[in-house]
């Protein structure tokens, strides 16, 4: 009798072990499929259930199996498909049989049909357990990404400590939350967590540091600058107050107080 792996079987206390429910084992070395029931292992398990006084979709439903899923062994599984196939190509009766299927399958129709029948029914547990399987990977991918992404920031900076990072932009230099995370290449919620997990205080809201002081001041250029079309605003103001510009006429043109256009006019 075939061995079903621990991690996806149950021990029934008889010494014979069966797979868990939700899950469709196959035993790669024999080319064969583990049943639940018995725990033996079979080439043509739909077949085989009819002994359990079972129909292969019984069977699927009674143990938490797609639907749509083979109970057969893979080389069997492969057999069958390239006869159906074969069969299909050379009969033009089945190919227009299946014409509007395909074209119901190309439009879309077909998917929304199906979820539309799904609605309110229970999902095999097999579907979870592949769904879950399915968004615990994208979730390891991104965070590899993001990882990734975090490192080569730090390089990039001339760091090799993420600690001496956060340390010497956030502490340190008193960047903001934001000016950090946008270093880091890490979103606002994560450097958050990121200090915490290094004992590094978060500033209170409002806390008013030179180095959010000047990144205000320079997005506050940048915007005025974009306004008018000019990369440079300090010079493109010089270059108006020549010309014979007023201040409220510059300070309309920026958006900006008037103020504001004199200590720019006046930067060197």
């Amino acid at each position: 009798m075939t061995t079903v792996p621990a991690a996806l079987a149950t021990d029934t206390g008889l010494g014979v072990l069966h797979p868990d429910f939700g899950r469709l084992v196959r035993d790669e070395s024999t080319d064969t499929v583990v049943c639940h029931v018995c725990g033996r292992a079979f080439r043509a398990l739909g077949a085989h259930v009819r002994a359990h006084r079972m129909t292969a979709a019984e069977y699927r439903r009674k143990f938490g199996l797609l639907s749509a899923r083979a109970l057969s062994a893979r080389s069997l599984s492969a057999e069958q498909s390239r006869s159906r196939l074969a069969a299909y190509r050379a009969s033009e009766q089945a190919q227009a049989r299946f014409a509007a299927g395909r074209a119901m399958a190309r439009s879309g129709e077909l998917s929304r049909r199906r979820w539309g029948a799904a609605t309110g029914r229970t999902d095999p547990e097999e579907r979870r357990r592949v769904r879950e399987a399915g968004l615990g990977a994208g979730r390891r991918t991104q965070a590899r990404a993001a990882d990734d992404r975090m490192t080569a920031a730090l390089r990039a900076h001339g760091f090799t400590d993420l600690g001496q990072a956060l340390r010497t932009l956030y502490a340190e230099r008193e960047n903001s939350v934001e000016d950090t995370a946008r270093m880091l290449s890490v979103g606002r919620g994560r450097l958050r967590r990121l200090l915490a997990e290094y004992g590094i205080p978060v500033r209170p809201a409002g806390h008013n540091s030179a180095a959010g002081r000047r990144s205000r001041a320079r997005l506050n250029d940048l915007a005025a600058a974009e306004r008018v079309g000019t990369r440079d605003i300090a010079a493109w103001l010089r270059e108006r107050t020549a010309e014979g510009a007023t201040l409220r006429e510059l300070s309309a043109a920026t958006g900006r107080s008037i103020p504001w256009v004199a200590s720019r006019i006046g930067a060197r």
